[in-house]
């Protein structure tokens, strides 16, 4: 006779003190996270820290000025053609890329060198990345000087498309990594057998399988390529995104805390937006495959 004991949540350190795990996350979320955006808000509207030349007191001012700003609403909608055109670009040369390495790896072939080579980029500063946009498309860059009509195409919206896709590359590689190692081969291979041709495959089996992690992966690129600083100061002599009007609020501009805190806020807000896009449009499509 086998005797079966059962162990209880509170004998295993479960539920009853397990939250005691989480303290040191949550305090350091309300610490670093929480707190300074609620005194980026009130910077925002006045009730918070201003700057030399600014006035104190609640007001919508700062917002309105921000809002209806030319220079901002121009870095806005360059900010925003930049990295939603560098993380298409990234995502259509990702996945080609992570089922081939996937394939190799199903089929027992060692793939850490390419892919330690196209996760790079995510160890690199970005203001590493904008000098590689200036040595390949600058005024002098390698490509300028095969191509002259590309030369300085480095500080214009063609070529911080260019930095800022190779910025996301491993944000998408990395994710789609995963989510191509675990799809189940015999799935296109069935399909195959049926007489389906490879691109019906890919469309209809695989592709549709990868979408969830495809749009997760999206909005979490676009949120940091949104608010990536380094890059785009290296590469500031032509178009201008978000992230330089922020610091030149406390810096050129002349230390204008509330006229900063505005702009960030406008940027955080565009950056979590597409982060919560992407998680929840990407739990519906999930759903949506799974039925």
């Amino acid at each position: 006779m086998t005797v079966r004991t059962r162990v209880s949540p509170t004998a295993a350190g479960g539920p009853r003190w397990g939250w005691l795990a989480a303290v040191p996350g949550v305090v350091f979320l309300l610490a670093f996270a929480l707190y300074p955006l609620v005194s980026l808000m009130q910077n925002a509207v006045g009730l918070g820290r201003t700057g030399l030349r600014e006035e104190s007191g609640l007001t919508a001012d700062y917002l309105v000025a921000a809002l209806s700003s030319e220079a901002i609403q121009r870095a806005v909608v360059n900010s925003l053609a930049v990295c939603v055109s560098a993380v298409g670009i990234a995502i259509a040369l990702s996945i080609p890329l992570v089922l081939h390495l996937a394939a190799r790896s199903h089929a027992g072939r060692n793939t850490s060198p390419v892919d330690s080579a196209f996760t790079l980029p995510v160890a690199l500063p970005g203001t590493i990345i904008g000098f590689f946009a200036v040595v390949l498309l600058g005024n002098t860059g390698l490509l300028g000087l095969w191509f002259p009509q590309l030369a300085g195409t480095a500080y214009i919206i063609p070529g911080l498309v260019v930095a800022y896709t190779y910025f996301s590359l491993p944000r998408i590689i990395g994710p789609l990594r995963g989510a191509a190692e675990n799809l189940d081969p015999a799935m296109p291979e069935t399909a195959r057998s049926l007489g389906a041709g490879r691109a019906r495959v890919f469309v209809t089996v695989t592709l549709p399988l990868l979408l969830p992690a495809i749009i997760e992966a999206s909005g979490t690129a676009l949120a940091v390529a949104l608010g990536g600083y380094g890059t785009i100061a290296v590469l500031a002599r032509g178009d201008r995104l978000l992230p330089l009007e922020v610091v030149d609020g406390l810096s050129s501009a002349g230390f204008n805390i509330a006229t900063a805190s505005a702009n960030a806020l406008i940027l955080a807000v565009l950056a979590a937006a597409f982060l919560l896009a992407g998680r929840a449009v990407a739990r519906i499509t999930e759903r949506m495959v799974a039925r």
